[in-house]
């Protein structure tokens, strides 16, 4: 079990670590000193995270032992570029 994670604010990785790991992760102090502005998204929704229910996305294994589901990856895909581009909206 991971021990230290090194890549979310607190405020995101607070979710998981309750739900999942019995709280038994602990914040790195790299990503606790770190200053997390939001700059692009407004409105209630886009605080720290979203939930985004992608339908009809199924999870296959690559050449190793990860997951990956390319119908996640093109919806994520699309949002990216659209925040990219300025439009909020999809």
């Amino acid at each position: 079990l991971l021990n230290v994670q090194y890549r979310m604010h607190p405020s995101i990785s607070l979710f998981p670590n309750m739900e999942f790991y019995d709280k038994q992760i602990l914040d790195s102090p790299s990503v606790k000193e770190r200053s997390h502005e939001k700059h692009f998204l407004h409105g209630d929704m886009f605080k720290f995270y979203s939930f985004i229910n992608v339908a009809y996305g199924q999870d296959e294994f690559d050449e190793g032992n990860s997951r990956k589901n390319m119908v996640e990856v093109a919806v994520v895909s699309e949002i990216v570029l659209n925040l990219y581009k300025g439009n909020f909206i999809m």
